[in-house]
């Protein structure tokens, strides 16, 4: 439903209420003047309460106030280029624009009315004689309907004797009317009801009006006259009637109410009761229409820990203008370096000590501004900046927050800030805030150097008007400033209290220990640990090992701890030997184990299965586990120490690991030599003592596959499929997406140059946005494949987007390794109906 409408269905409400107590306690009452007052202020009432909001708030009824709801982090969109919009008009319309036109129209109808009843009225002053008494004009005309007033205008009937006892009544009458002023009253309701003549009870509220005008007016007129005089007053004047809304007619209708009321004799106390009984039906309806219930979030000046350092970035600087607006006056470092001025003046808490990156216009590259933080040795980091978007795809619109990609040591806890900045803004922002925390695809540089927790946020962009009108604003700019603020309470005040709770299971009485008593490590004894692939971790990466699992004490003791189905207390792991068939690593924050066992499990969690538990007073805490599996690498602060019965793998004269091997595809392989016993000591050592396997590959004097391999496996750098040779692969995620040769800028240039957008209006596509998402391969040669679109399937729209792919030129192929590979890129095409 349009706003616009939900709005007129609470005028309308509202003035159904106060009309309605009118008409119960009000209607035919003889103190005219108040019902002539409450009614006008029940229209004005009735327009303006919808549109009026006082939040109340409150503090939230459950959970802490320094609860922080993770979110979910969600790719920025970077794994497929930047959407392309294209614009089409539809000349179809929709069945909201058929009510608004027609409404619209009957609106311009009414307006007609009123204006052509002015144009009577002055047609009738300027065609017949007129003279003024006492600021009065009277106008002397043989015009049906008359004699009326109009403001200050006096209409009279040329058949009507104006020195006659009648026509003096009538005319004292008539001047009630324009001194007080009633021709205001019927311009002010027949104006509102141009509008809102949806409204019926507006068409009452005048109907009532008109009564209570003839009311005043009878009485004065009649001040020293009996009713039968009046009577016979109204009886003698049988002229027809021309109805005109705007004007008090003397011979208005029903005349048994006027004559009724003037015989009424006054009830005092009922009247008094009756007016004194519209105040609470006023508060109510007030409270009704205009109190609104927020939930209070966390203020500031709530954390109260230790010193908390934060560097703030102002985005761009200098020579760097960062976005501008359409207008090409309006410059992105303007707005950030405002911003960040207002935190640090805002802040009111002195356990927060904000360092700004720069306090003037001036340019800092990425690489000074993380080596200056870095220097600073802050707890968070933030960074303010403005989206911007391109000329055709102005309707975007809001913030958003992003963070390092989740192989960066400070991810995790930058998605927690982040999810602390989200949920403030969401309550106190009026531009639309994005719901989760963004990861670009290819990262962002500063985030991921920067060791603390980290974030960027866009406040907007300023390629939108709406946008960048209000962060203009300097009122604006410090509500942006007062979110961040407490956001960075919300998240210091959460971190403090894991800090309080995570140190009582670290007190001196807590010894875990290991059978070979190495400190701070607590050695876990497996005959298989597998590592599965999930949000947490950074490569696609299973593999399985014998060895040891070693997890860091101190980290163990922050983790929840789960025995054959039961909660266990780590105090309670003291001295003990466990036996399990089974575990379960979960690393920090990982979304499965949340989502499972709830918040408890953020710093990870261990899963015994048949498992028992064995007192062991003198040889420490010792873990026995026949298979272990690890959900999220990240969890295991050492490598696997694998044992000694392997044999030795040489790869072209150099030593390698099993998992590098794995990593080799079959095709590259010239030849392989296997020695044993002897032969394998007298040429490699004591190292060759299990045998060695020597690998001779076709590409020899080629680089190794991957630098970064070392002579202990990693679980991160194994390939999840080793049973498929690279040059067969498609890969859907690579080092070096492919590109199209033309740039970015060439990309977009082909596809609206030969792009149709009205093929969606053509197919009877309603107006808004529609995204046609087109998948396709780009091979080791650059040649474009298997084109689908992945929705609005069997459409002639996505049977063009596929067209004008399939057609296109050639792309840049990707790589992955060192090796070009075959690709699968995705690639949004938006079309906008207006």
């Amino acid at each position: 439903m349009p706003v616009i409408a939900f709005h007129i269905l609470k005028i309308i409400l509202c003035s159904a209420i106060l009309f309605g107590y009118y008409w119960l306690a009000l209607r035919n009452k003889i103190f005219h003047q108040y019902n002539r007052f409450y009614l006008l202020a029940s229209v004005v009432l009735s327009m303006t309460l919808p549109f009026i909001q006082i939040n109340i708030m409150h503090a939230p009824e459950t959970g802490g106030a320094d609860t922080i709801r993770l979110l979910k982090v969600v790719s920025s969109g970077n794994e497929y280029l930047d959407e392309i919009i294209v614009t089409a008009r539809s000349n179809h319309f929709t069945t909201t624009q058929i009510f608004q036109l027609l409404y619209a129209s009957i609106s311009l109808v009414f307006l007609s009315l009123f204006v052509q009843s002015i144009l009577k009225i002055r047609k009738l002053y300027s065609d017949n004689q007129h003279s003024f008494t006492q600021n009065i004009c009277l106008i002397n005309t043989n015009e049906k309907g008359t004699p009326f007033s109009f403001l200050k205008y006096i209409f009279w009937n040329n058949n009507i004797d104006i020195s006659s006892i009648t026509g003096k009544q009538i005319l004292k009458h008539e001047l009630a009317h324009v001194k007080q002023k009633h021709t205001h009253d019927k311009l002010f309701i027949n104006a509102v009801l141009i509008f809102l003549w949806c409204n019926p009870f507006y068409w009452l509220i005048r109907k009532e009006m008109n009564i209570i005008h003839e009311f005043i007016a009878d009485k004065i007129a009649l001040e020293d006259s009996d009713t039968a005089a009046f009577a016979s007053m109204v009886l003698q004047a049988t002229f027809p009637q021309q109805n005109f809304h705007l004007t008090n007619q003397f011979f208005y209708s029903p005349i048994k109410r006027r004559l009724t009321m003037l015989t009424k004799n006054q009830h005092s106390k009922a009247g008094y009761i009756g007016r004194v009984l519209v105040l609470p039906l006023m508060l109510l309806t007030f409270a009704a229409f205009s109190l609104k219930n927020i939930t209070l979030t966390q203020s500031q000046s709530t954390y109260n820990g230790n010193t908390v350092t934060i560097v703030l970035n102002a985005g761009h600087g200098g020579n760097d203008f960062g976005a501008t607006s359409l207008s090409g006056k309006i410059y992105e470092k303007d707005i950030t370096l405002s911003i960040t001025k207002k935190i640090k003046a805002l802040n009111s808490n002195k356990n927060f000590n904000i360092i700004l990156t720069r306090e003037n216009d001036t340019y800092q590259s990425p690489q000074a501004i993380a080596t200056f933080t870095n220097a600073q040795n802050p707890d968070l980091y933030v960074s303010i900046h403005l989206d911007a978007a391109e000329k055709n795809s102005q309707n975007s619109s809001g913030m958003n927050v992003l963070v390092a990609k989740d192989n960066f040591s400070n991810a995790e806890k930058s998605k927690l800030f982040a999810s602390a900045i989200i949920n403030e803004f969401s309550n106190h922002y009026p531009l639309p805030v994005a719901p989760n925390p963004l990861q670009k695809e290819k990262g962002i540089w500063a985030l991921q150097e920067i060791k603390c927790p980290s974030v960027l946020i866009e406040t907007g962009y300023i390629s939108n008007k709406k946008d960048i009108d209000y962060l203009m604003d300097e009122k604006n700019q410090e509500q942006i400033a007062r979110n961040i603020l407490n956001g960075m309470e919300r998240y210091a005040a959460n971190t403090e209290k894991n800090k309080v709770a995570n140190s009582k299971s670290e007190s001196d009485q807590v010894n875990f220990s290991t059978k070979d008593t190495v400190p701070n490590v607590i050695n876990f004894t497996v005959k298989k640990i597998s590592v599965q692939k999930n949000d947490n971790a950074s490569d696609s990466t299973v593999n399985t090992v014998e060895g040891n699992l070693r997890i860091e004490k101190n980290d163990m003791k922050k983790m929840m701890i789960i025995i054959n189905g039961k909660k266990i207390d780590n105090p309670s792991l003291q001295n003990v030997t466990i036996n399990s068939k089974t575990a379960k690593v979960y690393s920090s924050n990982n979304k499965e184990a949340i989502d499972k066992y709830g918040y408890e499990a953020a710093n990870g969690i261990i899963i015994f299965e048949e498992a028992n538990i064995e007192k062991n007073e003198k040889n420490g805490t010792i873990i026995h586990v026949d298979s272990a599996t690890l959900i999220g690498v990240d969890a295991v602060k050492n490598e696997l120490q694998v044992e000694d019965s392997k044999p030795l793998y040489v790869v072209d004269g150099a030593i390698k690991n099993e998992l590098y091997v794995k990593g080799i595809s079959p095709d590259d392989i010239d030849h392989i030599n296997v020695l044993k016993d002897k032969h394998a000591i007298d040429k490699y050592g004591e190292k060759g003592k299990n045998g060695v396997v020597e690998i001779v590959t076709k590409n020899k004097n080629q680089k190794p596959i991957k630098k970064q391999q070392q002579s202990k496996p990693s679980l991160l750098k194994a390939t999840s499929d080793t049973t498929k040779p690279i040059d067969d692969k498609i890969f859907t995620k690579v080092e070096n997406e492919p590109d199209f040769i033309g740039g970015m800028e060439g990309w977009k240039k082909y596809l609206t140059t030969n792009i149709d957008p009205t093929l969606p209006v053509q197919e009877g596509w309603k107006p808004g946005k529609y995204e046609v998402v087109v998948e396709f391969i780009v091979d080791k040669e650059g040649n474009i494949s298997n084109v689908n679109t992945i929705n609005y399937q069997g459409t002639k729209t996505a049977a063009h987007c596929i067209n004008l792919i399939q057609k296109g030129p050639k792309w840049q192929p990707a790589s992955q390794n060192g090796h070009i590979v075959k690709a699968y890129r995705r690639q949004p095409i938006s079309f906008v109906i207006q």
